[in-house]
């Protein structure tokens, strides 16, 4: 006991502890130990809020798939479609409210996508048109998971990628165009999938998405998708909540455990 209350006491110095084990650990170790430092709580209706953007890109989704079917059973024509297309983009136009100085070289742009649009439906029709359709339709599905989970949703992270996310949009567009039945419907096709995930998106970001956009674009999902199949109706809904509400509580409800620590054991930081 006396030679152990002799030793000098321990100290955070490399080479300064000969007395002491190699595994020993002082009481003082842990003075410096700090938890959850700049931690940022999450409310349940920050993360509700959250989770309604990612809804709102599945009901645009749903609202090109549902376009798609229109078309490819023929109870639209494509012309009535394509005058629904420009009458729904004059009218975000407006919500939109740009400077009216830049209003002719947006309609330039209009006009040059139309004109080169027209004369390469011929060609962007048959691009996939040797492919299944059962392939076409597994693609589809892929490359719109691909644009729901790379989504720039206003989150900064690593796996946001507005170009992979709208480039896989365009390509699913691409394959589902080669099953209808003109090049006139390819092009209506492609105009639609231009109107749900390039125009849309950028207007509900100018809009703040609000929440009554949210509820008034899934009411007019689930309307539609009734018209079509019930069973579908019930699994969109099921979707919705599961999005909306199961997940933001698991996430606020998890959040809780989350610790982070920071100690002597990190990485010297130096500070001018």
């Amino acid at each position: 006991m006396a030679g152990s209350e002799q030793r000098k006491p321990w100290r955070k110095v490399l080479y300064a502890n000969e007395d002491y084990p190699d595994n020993y650990t002082d009481a003082s170790f842990l003075e410096e130990l700090k938890k959850n430092v700049n931690e940022r709580r999450v409310s349940l209706t920050t993360a509700i809020a959250g989770a309604a953007l990612v809804s709102q890109q599945l009901c645009l989704i749903i609202t090109f798939c549902l376009g798609y079917v229109l078309l490819h059973l023929a109870v639209v024509g494509p012309t009535a479609f394509l005058g629904t297309c420009c009458l729904l983009g004059a009218c975000g136009y407006a919500l939109y409210t740009p400077p009216l100085i830049k209003l002719p070289s947006h309609a330039r742009s209009v006009i040059i996508f139309f004109a080169l649009g027209y004369l390469l439906s011929p060609v962007l029709k048959t691009l996939t048109e040797s492919v299944s359709t059962d392939t076409i339709y597994a693609t589809t599905v892929f490359t719109m998971a691909v644009h729901l989970v790379f989504f720039d949703y206003g989150v900064k992270a690593f796996i946001v990628s507005s170009s992979l996310s709208i480039n896989a949009s365009v390509f699913g567009s691409l394959c589902l165009a080669s099953r209808l039945a003109t090049p006139y419907h390819a092009f209506v096709l492609l105009a639609w999938a231009v109107h749900c995930f390039v125009l849309c998106p950028v207007l509900l970001a100018k809009l703040g998405h609000p929440p009554l956009i949210t509820v008034i674009i899934i009411i007019i999902c689930t309307f539609m998708l009734y018209q079509f199949s019930p069973s579908l109706v019930l699994l969109f809904i099921s979707a919705v909540v599961f999005i909306n509400f199961i997940c933001p509580y698991l996430f606020v409800r998890w959040h809780t455990y989350k610790d982070n620590i920071y100690g002597p054991w990190d990485e010297a930081v130096v500070t001018s």
